[in-house]
């Protein structure tokens, strides 16, 4: 008998729990060993693994992406060698370190992390979670980005990277 899928606000409330478990992680590693951020995208995470802090096992590799429908074949690679990283990791998004420096992790403020990466649709029907330098996850919703002019009629999803109508999500890429 197959388990039944979570509902919707269940993958909502778990993305956001494992956003707060990596900012906890980052900070830890940040405060006990010096560590600041300095690869994009999925290897800002990715470093957890790569540094030792997490062993490179399948229940981390699952903490390391969004539990959303559209996660599923994500985090069954390997997340220790971050040259190796590329988009099929993880369903987050990093933060573009090159183009948007993160100055003094964990003190950084409102500083956005990362985020789902609803490229080819949602994680979570029209929510996504981001992640801020001081611990906070914002939900970001598709309806109320439209009714707000941020995102235009009919939009099917909130975008991230360089060409996102959102600044903050302009910091993220895979």
């Amino acid at each position: 008998m197959e388990t039944p899928r979570p509902t919707f606000d269940s993958d909502v409330e778990e993305c956001s729990a494992r956003l707060r478990e990596i900012h906890r992680a980052l900070a830890d590693l940040a405060r006990e060993r010096g560590w600041q951020p300095s690869h994009s995208g999925v290897g800002l995470f990715a470093e957890l693994v790569a540094s030792g802090a997490w062993p490179d096992t399948a229940e981390s590799r699952a903490r390391l992406t969004c539990p959303g429908r559209n996660a599923a074949a994500q985090g069954e690679k390997s997340f220790a060698d971050l040259a190796a990283l590329d988009e099929g990791h993880s369903a987050y998004a990093g933060r573009d370190l090159a183009a948007f420096p993160l100055p003094g992790f964990p003190t950084s403020g409102r500083e956005i992390l990362m985020a789902c990466d609803n490229a080819g649709g949602m994680n979570h029907d029209g929510v996504m979670n981001a992640l801020y330098a001081d611990g906070s996850v914002k939900t970001f919703s598709l309806s109320a980005e439209i009714e707000g002019g941020a995102l235009p009629a009919g939009a099917a999803s909130i975008p991230v990277g360089p060409d996102s109508p959102i600044p903050d999500l302009r910091k993220l890429r895979r």
